[in-house]
Order: C-alpha cells, then sequence, then structure tokens
C-alpha cells in the first residue's frame, strides 16, 4: 500500500512538472495531447500491456512446468492489479475529459482546469510507468533463462 502510494505520489509530481513546463512555457501542447489523444493512447496502451502479459503469463507456465517448485503468484497478482489499474486509467480519463470540457466544473475554482490538466497528465505518466513495468518483466524472463 505505501509502496503504491509514493508510486502515485511520484506520478503527480512529474505531471506537476510537465503541466508547470507547459505553463511556463506558455504551450498548449500538452493540453491538446491530453484532450484530444489521452482516452485513445491509454486505450492502445492497455492492448499492448494484455498482449504483453500474456507471453509473458505464457512464459511463466512454461517455466513453471519445468521447475516445480517455481510460484509466480506474485507475478500474476500484479499482473492483475496492473490490467485492473489501465482500465481504471481509462474510466478515470473519460471522466476528467468530460470534466475538462464542461463550463459547469470549469467555474467551480480558478484552478479546475489546473487540477484536471494535472490529473490527466498524471493518468498518462501512470500508464507509460506500467507500460515500462511490463516491458521490463521480458528481459526479466529472458534474463532468467539464460
Amino acid at each position: 500500500m505505501l509502496d503504491s502510494l509514493k508510486e502515485y505520489s511520484f506520478y503527480l509530481l512529474v505531471s506537476i512538472a510537465l503541466v508547470g513546463l507547459s505553463n511556463a512555457v506558455e504551450s498548449s501542447y500538452l493540453h491538446s495531447f491530453l484532450s484530444n489523444d489521452l482516452v485513445t493512447l491509454l486505450i492502445a496502451l492497455l492492448a499492448i500491456n494484455t498482449t504483453t502479459s500474456s507471453v509473458v503469463m505464457t512464459k511463466l507456465k512454461e517455466i513453471s512446468d519445468q521447475k516445480q517448485d517455481a510460484d509466480f503468484s506474485g507475478t500474476t497478482k500484479q499482473l492483475k492489479k496492473s490490467m485492473l489499474e489501465q482500465v481504471a486509467y481509462v474510466f478515470a480519463a473519460i471522466v476528467l475529459s468530460i470534466f475538462a470540457g464542461s463550463e459547469l466544473i470549469q467555474g467551480l475554482t480558478t484552478y479546475s482546469f489546473l487540477i484536471i490538466e494535472v490529473l490527466m497528465t498524471a493518468i498518462f505518466v501512470a500508464a507509460l510507468a506500467a507500460l515500462h513495468d511490463t516491458g521490463k518483466a521480458i528481459f526479466i524472463i529472458l534474463d532468467f533463462e539464460k
């Protein structure tokens, strides 16, 4: 639980830095990118991670068949958790996109837009981290097979 809190805090700090940089240089790229492409990109990353996870699980099954004492239950649990997180990111991105386009939400506080942009950026950063973790699993398996 504490590790998850640290990870999410890191994603939030990175997103604050990115939004701050974007605002400092008066660029609208980050906002345009998140508004137009975030949900589509998250679904694509979910598809990539699902495929990669399937490959990882197949290799883990092969290894556990060869080595009877191999226990990958923790790995399987983490892969399931990652998949659920990524689906949650998609739903959260949809809700935040709705909020970003809502005049009612934007009018709640002067910082509504900024908060939404930071949260959307954090979701994007978290999704990239999930992709990185899944990719690392491939290399761990390759090293294990050597």
